[in-house]
């Protein structure tokens, strides 16, 4: 497998100045797979006669896949660069170590595609996006990974439509609707998503007496208030759906809103910090007066001043698109060879990277050419991600696997 980067300086002077300096684990590791049941291999027999040469081996096709990523390497001085410096370019580095761990895994595992991964800088930057959609390299390439942040999705999207060429979405969230882009692969859930799920979950599997919606007035809480409530409605009548800003009503004041009889499910838009843990405490106070559960905006996830034992009493839901079997052998196997190779841990984008570069890598390796003719129909579980692929004719391909999760055993386990 050939990789090009095309920078000023190879990834490799970032990795060293991010890199611990120990010794490399000299030991050979097995090769990572995303397979949640990877066949065991048998072993190669041995004889003792010399291996004739074969010189009418057949060539392997080649795949081109083509990374735009935000590496920034044209605004970092290298003569003064430390780690702070550095940041930028670190969500890149994490997805490209990882993507290409994914496509070593297909290839070394009997794969039947010989993959050139061509590495370009995005700079994060609408002109240089366009000096590089007129590249022959980015014209020929099979499969186009980012740009990554929405800006440059959405400026890449319009030479993606023009050159008729996938370009996958790796890590924004945004709703694929306002990029336009039929050839457009979205892998991150969108927030509409997130709520339509939380609004089906609460319908189906709570069934509650009421849904409070509690706001905090931040102003971005209506990007997650419309759609949970299109939800609510477009799932059919029959369960209260109301709202509450608390700055109007007070924390104190909130019992108010409740039913005394039934299921209380709250909803919090918010990630504010002292929004969260105000509420939450003084909700605690009236978990014997009220039957009650939460379900919160996805980030509350990442929301690690909140303490787990509350979120626990309080029964608290999220939805999830990823999560990572620590335990599992296959995530054993990626945390050991990616140590092995980098000297450091894999961060969340190391995860994300090799789920997308296993998945549409084992695509290719079937289908070669053709590897999109069945995206709808390959549902993947992933080390860190699933995958489950919807067409959309206007918006391209988008991925509508996730989780609900839960608060429970002193940590967060998937309960749908």
């Amino acid at each position: 497998m050939k990789t090009t980067f095309i920078a000023t300086l190879f990834i490799g002077l970032f990795l060293a100045a991010c890199s611990p300096k120990t010794t490399p684990i000299q030991k050979k590791l097995p090769e990572p797979s995303a397979d949640k049941n990877p066949k065991e291999k048998k072993p190669i027999a041995q004889n003792n006669k010399p291996e004739k040469l074969n010189n009418n081996v057949k060539k392997k096709p080649e795949m081109v896949i083509s990374m735009i990523l935000p590496f920034d390497l044209y605004g970092i001085n290298y003569k003064t660069a430390n780690l702070n410096d550095l940041k930028k370019a670190e969500i890149a580095i994490d997805f490209y170590q990882g993507f290409k761990m994914g496509i070593d895994s297909v290839v070394n595992n009997g794969g039947n595609i010989d993959f050139k991964i061509q590495v370009f800088d995005s700079k994060d930057d609408p002109a240089s996006l366009g000096a590089l959609a007129a590249k022959a390299t980015i014209k020929n390439s099979d499969l186009i990974v980012g740009p990554v942040f929405p800006s440059g999705i959405k400026t890449f999207s319009v030479y993606s439509k023009t050159m008729k060429k996938r370009m996958v979405s790796p890590l924004a969230a945004s709703d694929p609707a306002i990029f336009n882009n039929p050839y457009l692969i979205t892998i991150n859930n969108s927030l509409d998503q997130h709520a339509y799920t939380a609004a089906a979950f609460i319908k189906r599997d709570l069934n509650p007496k009421k849904v409070l919606i509690i706001r905090s007035g931040q102003p971005d809480e209506h990007k997650y208030v419309v759609p949970f409530k299109k939800g609510m409605d477009s799932l059919g009548k029959g369960i209260q759906v109301s709202e509450i800003g608390i700055k109007a009503v007070g924390y104190a004041n909130v019992y108010k809103s409740l039913n005394p009889l039934g299921l209380n499910v709250i909803v919090l838009p918010s990630t504010d910090r002292v929004f969260l843990i105000t509420l939450l405490n003084e909700l605690d106070k009236l978990t014997s007066n009220f039957q009650i559960a939460i379900f919160g905006h996805p980030g509350l996830e990442k929301a690690t001043f909140l303490d787990n034992d509350l979120l626990q009493r309080l029964n608290t839901y999220i939805t999830s698109s990823y999560q990572i079997e620590r335990t599992s052998q296959r995530n054993e196997e990626f945390v050991k060879y990616y140590r092995s190779k980098f000297q450091l841990s894999p961060s969340e984008y190391a995860y994300k990277g090799f789920d997308v570069g296993y998945y549409f890598g084992k695509l290719m390796d079937k289908q070669g050419k053709n590897f999109m003719e069945n995206l709808t129909k390959n549902t993947f579980d992933g080390i860190h991600n699933d995958f489950h692929f919807v067409k959309n004719a206007k918006y391209g391909f988008s991925n509508t696997s996730l989780m609900v999760m839960k608060y429970q055993f002193g940590k967060l386990e998937k309960v749908d």
